[in-house]
């Protein structure tokens, strides 16, 4: 099984696309890293520490995959660190908009989304891990079976968690800042425009994703994954800082 139990050999044309994504996930990451340092004088918060664990999580996914998949290093300790950074990116991200969900809706009506966010983790993270690193062990035909069934379950879990977790957020938002805006004028109601444009593209980023998963091409949704988070987070951050603007 090619990336899943170790180094691969595939293409050229593969090879090269991969190369991409790994220099868009990290340049978007550097992005993002310069952006949240300067708009972030103070650093605290759960937002500011969520985005820095989510960004540097993609940035640790990206190299290390790449150094497993073309035998740059032991297998087994980098598919640990692959496994490290995928809890910092995918988790990380639905923290992140957790945290913001402050602004529109008050915290004792959130609760629910961090239960689900932590139950989630142990659902869907905790049994792939051992699957995964199962699969890279000297006894992987015991593991791979079940970790090609349950990868193919906690990309879908997670994208339907992000996508509750947005859907929410939208719903809120329209609700709560709808005074604002009519307040403020037009300028300020194209913000709810752009809020539900950005999160309809999420989707469909979550269902690219899942293409490739569904398809059978673990090495390319794996090495797609971190574009596709560090897009979602570069989305988010400017959204947020517009939606701040207007309160």
């Amino acid at each position: 099984m090619a990336g899943e139990t170790g180094p691969i050999s595939v293409p050229l044309p593969i090879n090269m696309l991969i190369a991409g994504f790994f220099s868009i996930a990290c340049y978007n990451s550097l992005e993002l890293l310069i952006s949240l340092f300067s708009r972030f004088r103070r650093h605290r918060g759960l937002y500011f520490w969520s985005m820095l664990i989510a960004t540097l999580g993609i940035v640790l996914h990206s190299i290390v995959v790449l150094l497993r998949y073309y035998g740059l290093g032991p297998n087994f300790p980098l598919a640990v660190l692959t496994c490290v950074g995928w809890y910092c990116m995918v988790t990380g991200q639905s923290v992140v908009l957790y945290s913001r969900l402050h602004l529109v809706v008050p915290y004792k009506r959130t609760r629910w989304v961090l239960i689900m966010i932590i139950v989630n983790f142990f659902i869907l993270h905790v049994p792939v891990t051992i699957l995964f690193l199962g699969s890279n062990s000297h006894k992987s035909g015991i593991f791979i079976r079940a970790f090609n069934i349950y990868e193919r379950i906690q990309v879908a879990g997670f994208c339907i968690q992000e996508s509750i977790i947005s859907g929410f957020y939208i719903r809120e938002a329209m609700r709560g800042l709808n005074w604002v805006f009519a307040i403020k004028g037009p300028k300020e109601k194209r913000i709810i425009r752009h809020l539900i444009i950005v999160n309809v593209l999420v989707i469909f980023l979550d269902a690219s994703l899942l293409a490739t998963q569904y398809t059978n091409n673990f090495q390319i949704q794996t090495t797609y994954k971190p574009v596709v988070y560090s897009v979602k987070l570069k989305m988010e951050f400017v959204i947020l800082n517009r939606l701040q603007a207007a309160r």
